[in-house]
């Protein structure tokens, strides 16, 4: 079955969504790295999992899955109904995404997240642009493109690395060339002291052939 999402975030099997947020919010805080100095190893393992969990129980689909299948059958589904689920989100941009107006590791910590004390808000990563270009046809029926974006990104103690992370970008139907798709906190993101910057996605249309 392998790991249990619903005990890593401190909820039952049958929370509302709110729930898990919350749930998220309150371990988070618990086992950030910068929270717990003196186990950073197990806390940044367990910081990572939260995230996980997190990512699976929010998402109506990945929970269906989770629960019919437990974690060994999200991953390694049985025959080929649907994808194998890896989590390749980034737990750091995650927790800032939730607490960007409130500080839960600071030291006046109370259990009440909600009434932390306001700190001033961060500069923002700037931003990252790419361009995709589409068919006249994909742009009127649309079609479904994935995209890889070279981006800096942080790790454990709070340490930046590159990574080529993987967009999946739905083209709707009825979209003109000259759109652009923002995607929030996906862009850079190099230093604990900013934001997460966005990613933007121009959308183009490619020139017939002749």
């Amino acid at each position: 079955m392998g790991r249990d999402y619903y005990t890593l975030l401190g909820v039952s099997r049958n929370a509302t969504t709110a729930e898990v947020r919350m749930g998220y919010k309150w371990m988070s805080a618990k086992w950030h790295p910068q929270k717990n100095p003196n186990s950073k190893v197990e806390a940044q393992q367990r910081f990572r999992d939260i995230a996980e969990a997190y990512d699976v129980l929010i998402d109506p689909l990945r929970r269906k899955r989770y629960d019919d299948l437990g974690e060994t059958g999200l991953k390694h589904p049985p025959g080929a109904n649907f994808e194998p689920y890896q989590y390749v989100g980034d737990p750091f941009a995650l927790f800032s995404s939730f607490f960007s107006e409130a500080n839960p590791l600071a030291s006046a910590y109370e259990p009440d997240l909600e009434a932390l004390p306001v700190i001033p808000s961060k500069d923002l990563e700037g931003l990252i642009e790419v361009e995709i270009e589409c068919s006249l046809g994909e742009l009127q029926e649309g079609t479904t493109r994935r995209l890889e974006v070279e981006r800096t990104r942080l790790g454990p103690g709070f340490i930046p690395y590159k990574e080529n992370k993987l967009v999946t970008l739905p083209i709707r139907a009825g979209w003109q060339a000259g759109m652009r798709v923002l995607f929030k906190g996906e862009g850079n993101h190099s230093s604990s002291s900013k934001t997460p910057g966005d990613l933007a996605v121009l959308i183009l249309q490619r020139a017939p052939a002749v």
